[in-house]
């Protein structure tokens, strides 16, 4: 996430002076929503923050790292007709598991209706009947749905944090209760695995190991003590080795998986400790305080 506050027209990839042309700006009950065209990029913005982005020319990718991380999920669950994302964005996982996987049916859910609207009208959002989209609190819609999920993708901020009823104990409950045998769930975290900018990561890295068999880490950013990392868990509980994960991601699961240098994504997973004696596990008690 890119704070443009101080920015006037430099395009970070073109290492170049580029316009911006505001395409569009209005403010819902929730943000005050942008959409910045710099050079072959298309952006939405919330107040200061970059939320997702793509290129003008092929909608279906984006100059982010980290969305290409949640596909490791059908690693996890190879056989994955359903998936469940919460927070919509600009659509960006969405429109490419429709794309990519042509069996799967996605549910997105999104709480404000304007960004909704903005990712049909500026980020190529798809009108098919694969994809739903829901306009619900994330929470709300898993503690209300009977629909069952093979993968689920949090990928949701209230500023540069996940918000917090989508981090405890119960709300994982909950969702473990949608999911199918084998399913996973997967969270973007913007943190750091070290350091005094970790202790989100570690509290929320802690409350899945109470709720789930396996959790795994990737750094989808280089460097491990960096204040806006993205770092994507994956928990399940699946009996899948590490080993095994690793080995399906270098067979792109068995070539289901095209987004490229998938292969090499094996080399992002984090295996070194991870301190959480320190850090609580989240509750909703917790986070009312």
């Amino acid at each position: 996430m890119i704070d443009f506050s101080d920015w006037n027209s430099w395009d970070p990839l073109g290492d170049k002076m580029t316009a911006q042309v505001v395409t569009y700006s209005r403010a819902s009950a929730y943000h005050t929503i942008r959409v910045i065209d710099i050079g072959y990029r298309r952006i939405m913005q919330f107040e200061h923050n970059r939320q997702s982005s793509m290129y003008l020319d092929d909608p279906f990718e984006t100059d982010f790292e980290y969305p290409a991380f949640f596909h490791i999920a059908l690693a996890i669950q190879p056989d994955a007709t359903r998936t469940l994302a919460i927070g919509l964005g600009g659509g960006t996982v969405v429109k490419r598991m429709w794309r990519d996987y042509p069996g799967m049916r996605i549910d997105a859910v999104e709480l404000d209706p304007e960004v909704v609207s903005v990712a049909r009208e500026y980020f190529a959002l798809p009108s098919d009947p694969r994809i739903r989209v829901i306009v619900d609190d994330g929470r709300h819609y898993v503690e209300t749905t009977s629909d069952i999920y093979d993968i689920v993708v949090i990928d949701a901020f209230d500023d540069e944090r996940i918000p917090p009823p989508l981090t405890t104990e119960q709300f994982l409950w909950a969702l473990k209760g949608r999911m199918a045998e084998g399913g996973v769930v997967t969270y973007n975290v913007i943190g750091s695995l070290l350091g005094r900018h970790s202790k989100a990561f570690r509290s929320l890295h802690r409350t899945l190991r109470n709720s789930f068999r396996r959790v795994w880490v990737f750094n989808a950013d280089e460097g491990v003590d960096a204040k806006g990392n993205n770092l994507v868990l994956l928990a399940s509980d699946t009996p899948l080795s590490t080993a095994e994960l690793r080995a399906r991601i270098a067979d792109r699961v068995g070539g289901r998986v095209t987004l490229p240098a998938f292969e090499t994504f094996g080399d992002n997973l984090y295996e070194g400790p991870i301190r959480n004696g320190d850090v609580p596990v989240l509750t909703d008690e917790r986070i009312r305080r």
